[in-house]
Order: C-alpha cells, then sequence, then structure tokens
C-alpha cells in the first residue's frame, strides 16, 4: 500500500476517534469546547485586523511632509510613478519637501554603473543636478517632462530645461554640473541615501521616511492606495500644519 494511502487512513482514523470522544460528552461541556473554539477563532481575527508594521504607522507633524522617490532616470517604473503623481506633488507643493534619489551599483573603487546603462548615468546627474540648483516645483515638472520621452534621456535634457525655466535656468548651467565632480558628489550621496532607506526597486516611495509604496512591473505594498486620490489623502493626513492646499479638504 502506498505511503501516502496510508498516512490518509491514519488522519481519518484519528479524526473519527475524536468525533466519537466529543459526541460523548456531556452537552454541557461540548457547548464549552464550542464557545472556547469561537472566542478563540475571533480574537485572533481582531489582532490580526488590528496589528500594523512599524513602517506604516504615519507620522503627523506641522512640518512640510517628506516625500521621497527611490528610481533609475530609464526605469519604466519610475515613469509610472513620476507621470502618475507629478501633478498630485504640484498642487501639494506647498506642504511637502519632495527629492528624488537614485538606485544604481556602486563598486569599493566609488565607481558608478547604472541598469540601464550609461545614458541613465547621465540621466541620473541631470536630474541630481536640477535638483541642487532649481526649486521642487521645476525639479517635479523636469522629472515629468523627462519621463514623457523616457526613451530619449539624457538627450531630451536641454530641451525639457529650455520649456519650463522661463531662461531663469540656463542648459549651460545644468550641463557644467552634469560634467563637474559635483555631479559625481550628488550621484554618491543619493545612493547612501538609497542605501540608508534601504530602498532597493525602483521606483520605491517613501513619506516622512517610511515606505508608502512600490512599483516593480506592478504594485507593491500600497496599503493606503496607488492613486492620485490616495497620495493626496496620505500626504494630507501627514500635514497637521497652517494653510493646507484647497486639495486636503476635497479629497479627504
Amino acid at each position: 500500500m502506498p505511503l501516502y494511502v496510508e498516512l490518509k487512513q491514519a488522519a481519518l482514523r484519528q479524526y473519527y476517534r475524536r468525533l466519537i470522544w466529543f459526541q460523548r460528552l456531556p452537552m454541557n461541556q461540548r457547548l464549552c469546547y464550542i464557545l472556547l473554539a469561537a472566542v478563540l477563532i475571533f480574537g485572533l481575527i481582531i489582532i490580526y485586523r488590528s496589528y500594523q508594521p512599524a513602517d506604516s504607522i504615519a507620522i503627523i507633524s506641522d512640518t512640510a511632509v517628506r516625500v521621497d522617490f527611490f528610481v533609475m532616470s530609464k526605469c519604466p517604473d519610475a515613469r509610472k510613478c513620476e507621470l502618475l503623481f507629478a501633478p498630485t506633488l504640484l498642487k501639494l507643493s506647498s506642504i511637502i519637501n519632495f527629492t528624488v534619489s537614485f538606485i544604481a551599483y556602486e563598486t569599493n573603487s566609488n565607481e558608478i554603473t547604472c541598469m540601464h546603462g550609461s545614458n541613465e548615468c547621465l540621466g541620473n546627474k541631470q536630474q541630481l543636478c536640477v535638483q541642487s540648483m532649481c526649486s521642487q516645483t521645476t525639479l517635479i515638472k523636469f522629472l515629468q517632462c523627462q519621463s514623457k520621452q523616457m526613451e530619449n534621456i539624457p538627450d531630451n535634457g536641454e530641451q525639457c530645461v529650455k520649456e519650463l525655466s522661463d531662461n531663469t535656468l540656463k542648459w549651460s548651467d545644468i550641463d557644467t554640473c552634469v560634467k563637474s565632480n559635483k555631479a559625481n558628489e550628488l550621484f554618491h550621496k543619493s545612493l547612501e541615501k538609497t542605501r540608508s532607506a534601504s530602498a532597493k526597486k525602483s521606483c520605491t516611495m517613501h513619506l516622512n521616511g517610511k515606505f508608502w509604496c512600490m512599483h516593480d512591473g506592478t504594485w507593491y505594498g500600497c496599503t493606503e492606495g496607488r492613486d492620485e486620490k490616495s497620495l493626496i489623502k496620505a500626504i494630507c493626513s501627514r500635514y497637521n500644519g497652517p494653510n493646507k492646499p484647497i486639495e486636503c479638504t476635497t479629497s479627504i
């Protein structure tokens, strides 16, 4: 007789023995066992539903909400996040502190390689230079502009600067930054921040230093939602300061 058949028969014999034992108990004892089992199951359900991982607990403050995107400039998942959430970030720019950091590979000799090639490294540097030299609204618009034609990064950097800066920012300044040691320093600091945040997938989003949502082929860990309205609600609920944008009252 096959082993699995013997095991199945043994399990059935044990089940019927316990069933017969239970049926022979007085009615009041059977009711006690049933009630005890129901209480145990109900308690486990309550504990499960009320449990919140530490990373999902919202930090509420009267200061600007820190919004961090950990991305790769030529990654389709980064494009997904930036194009989807850029309008929200612009609407809430008065109550957020937005930064973009990058995911790449750094060797012991401080050499950096990017998953999508050297052009991605240049695109990362362009975005870091814009971040260091411009307002966050200009940065968000620059990310939005480049992501619309992600396949053209870094060649579309100059055109995006011209479209967004109203001549207040010159492409020559960004290009000089990208080719300088400053861009390398910005890149290394960005990678340090990414490692500190334990962000390994593009695109990973953090609010106030805590994981909020990630897109890596599909959405992961987005317990508060994964659309514009969800991000508005998440940011507004973490901000307890004055002068909330109108979106905070109309979207919650």
